[in-house]
Order: structure tokens, then sequence, then C-alpha cells
């Protein structure tokens, strides 16, 4: 079933900072965006506004058969740290589904790691338990906040290939929303149908790409991979 996810004219200011202003914006659902832009334009709060962990100053968030359930990656692992790995996961599932734990663990190479605690852990196996713990929980609306950073390009590889993929025993990605906040674009044309450049503050739609994996052939994606680290570039150096 289509639904959305709305912003209707969201307002957040921390202090003197205005960092949202009468923001609206709408995501259809299932699908998956790419939230590219500079550092401080306001991606982070546009998350947590929509994961309702934010109260917005003013205006409001719609979902329109959009589901109820929303899973959040966050920049930092926030990790139960008296649990293990498998314990972790488990945390936030029902009992009849437990049995999960396991395969999500060995889908982001961490099989090995059940039963360790988040101490025993490097940062990296941190980052992809904190992944296959927001996966599991099986969101109908999944918000990723830079969940790939730091991860090596074969670790990321396997990573992407989890939670943009079918997993026995997990819905499928096609019927959820996904949103991921992303500075690489090698991460966002992988995953992403579309490709929101903001700007800010406040945060505002620079411009809109789309990205089709059926019709685009190797050489409009490459254009289209020039054309974002181009203006990606210009962004910073205006910064």
């Amino acid at each position: 079933m289509s639904g959305e996810l709305r912003t209707c004219g969201l307002t957040k200011s921390y202090g003197d900072t205005l960092v949202l202003d009468k923001f609206s914006q709408t995501f259809p659902c299932p699908g998956t965006v790419a939230l590219m832009g500079p550092s401080g334009c306001g991606k982070t709060t546009l998350l947590r506004l929509l994961a309702e962990l934010e109260r917005p100053d003013s205006g409001r968030v719609e979902r329109r058969n959009a589901g109820g359930k929303v899973s959040m990656v966050f920049q930092e692992d926030r990790l139960l740290e008296v649990l293990t790995a498998r314990e972790n996961i488990c945390a936030v599932l029902p009992a009849e589904r437990r049995g999960l734990a396991a395969l999500c663990l060995a889908r982001c190479g961490l099989g090995e790691a059940a039963e360790l605690y988040p101490a025993q852990m490097s940062g990296g196996m941190k980052r992809r338990l904190a992944i296959a713990r927001a996966v599991a929980f099986a969101g109908d609306i999944l918000l990723l906040d830079e969940p790939f950073k730091g991860l090596d390009l074969e670790t990321k590889r396997l990573v992407m290939e989890f939670v943009f993929s079918e997993v026995p025993g997990l819905p499928s990605p096609k019927e959820r929303l996904t949103l991921l906040v992303t500075h690489d674009v090698d991460e966002a044309m992988t995953a992403a149908d579309r490709i929101l450049l903001l700007e800010g503050t406040p945060l505002r739609v620079g411009r809109a790409f789309s990205v089709s994996r059926e019709n685009q052939g190797a050489p409009e994606r490459q254009q289209l991979r020039e054309n974002l680290i181009a203006l990606l570039g210009r962004q910073s150096g205006e910064l």
C-alpha cells in the first residue's frame, strides 16, 4: 500500500539558531530517499522531528498509510552496554521473533560476536550492531543518520546489502520508507530512489534528483554522480 510521510510547516529553533523555518516536504512510501547537504544544515534535526524525539516549535508531521513503527540509527551507537550483541537485538524483538537475532548478526559479519558485550567490540563492530538492531526492529519507517560512517569499503558493502536487500523473516525494504542521511555520493546512488540536496540553515531543499536503476545507463549515472560531487563541493566552498 502506498502512502506518504509529510512535514507541514515545521519550525524548530535552538536558542537564537533557526534550524527549520516552515519546512514542508512529502516523502512517498515506500521508497528510499537520500538526504545530502553540508554539516549543520539541519538534517539530524529533521530526522529527530520525524521520529518524534523532538517537538517542533510549530507545524506538524503527518503519516498517511505510512505505518506507525519508526526505527532509527543515530550517529552514536546507543547500545545497551550491559547486554551482549545478541541480547541487544533481542531487546527490540518480541519473543517469537528473537531467532532473527543470529541471522541479523551473521548478515552484518558479526556471527562470531554474538556473546560479546559492546565494551569488547571495536567501533566498527558496534556500528554494525546498531544497524542490525534497527533493521531487526522492522520499522515501517527507517531513519538512518550517517549509518555507514567509519566502515571500510568491504564491510560497508556487506552491511548495505543487509539493509537494502531482502532478508528472510524481515519485511522487504521495498515495503518501507527509508531516509538516509549521508555525505557519500556513492552510498546515495547505490541505495536511493531519490536524492534531496539540502541547504541551510534554515533547512531547505536546493535540488532533487531521481535515481533510476532500470532505465539509467552508465553514462547518465556517471553524469549524475559528477553533478552531485560538484554541487556538494560548491556547498562546502561556500561555508
